[in-house]
């Protein structure tokens, strides 16, 4: 797995692919922290939704990136499709994990600098752990949402693309769709929880754990689906 972890990191990262939603997510980050005081719950949220998206966007640039001979000639070395796979996962997870980490510690320093003034209360230990577990998970939907898209699942490049952005802005807009076609709540299920996530704090000054269970273990069982959906299908198409 160590090997395989490695050859992935240096194929992406010498493709440069990850340059660019980095560079967005910073400015994001710049221009949204540029005004002052925020509440940290709502501005955690917005950070943690707006992760997601960037996060698609990486999941289905980094399964673009794949080549078909090398991916065969490393499946007939290893001799497992699924660690392979898993593998090529993982980087995603990983590469997550980081830009979450970005997402949290970007605020954190700019509270010390401009003297803990930056939110409108003190900051807790608690928001800390829950903004980042809130990012990490964000990160998580949006990479798994994104590489579910990969060229031999999709053959059709432009139609996947205009999939990836119907489903990303659903996940995130289903609640006020809803709102007004209440009907659409019997297939709103099969998108991202996005919203149900996010709208676990809207209007809270502070992270509540019991409001964000339900709508967060629904989330990590729906990465974990299309997870392992993805490796499922990747291992019976053929080439």
């Amino acid at each position: 797995m160590k090997n395989l972890l490695i050859y992935h990191f240096k194929s992406y990262l010498k493709s440069y692919k990850l340059l660019l939603p980095f560079l967005i997510y910073l400015i994001y980050l710049f221009a949204a922290y540029g005004i002052m005081p925020f509440s940290i719950v709502s501005s955690f949220s917005e950070s943690a939704g707006v992760l997601f998206f960037i996060m698609a966007f990486v999941g289905f640039s980094y399964a673009e990136l794949e080549n078909p001979v090398t991916e065969q000639l490393i499946l007939l070395r290893i001799n497992n499709a699924t660690l392979y796979y898993l593998s090529r996962l993982t980087v995603l997870l990983i590469i997550g994990v980081v830009m979450g980490a970005i997402g949290i510690l970007y605020p954190l320093i700019d509270n010390v600098v401009n003297h803990y003034h930056l939110f409108t209360r003190s900051l807790q230990f608690e928001d800390v752990m829950i903004g980042f577990f809130l990012h990490c998970l964000m990160a998580f939907l949006g990479a798994m949402t994104g590489s579910f898209f990969h060229p031999r699942l999709i053959k059709n490049r432009k139609m996947a693309v205009l999939l990836l952005f119907f489903v990303a802005v659903m996940a995130i807009s289903k609640g006020a769709l809803a709102d007004h076609f209440s009907s659409s709540r019997f297939v709103s299920w099969i998108f991202p929880p996005v919203f149900e996530i996010l709208a676990a704090f809207t209007g809270q000054d502070f992270f509540s754990i019991p409001a964000m269970r339900l709508p967060v273990a629904f989330g990590i069982a729906y990465g974990l689906v299309i997870m392992i959906s993805q490796m499922q299908l990747l291992k019976r198409s053929k080439f």
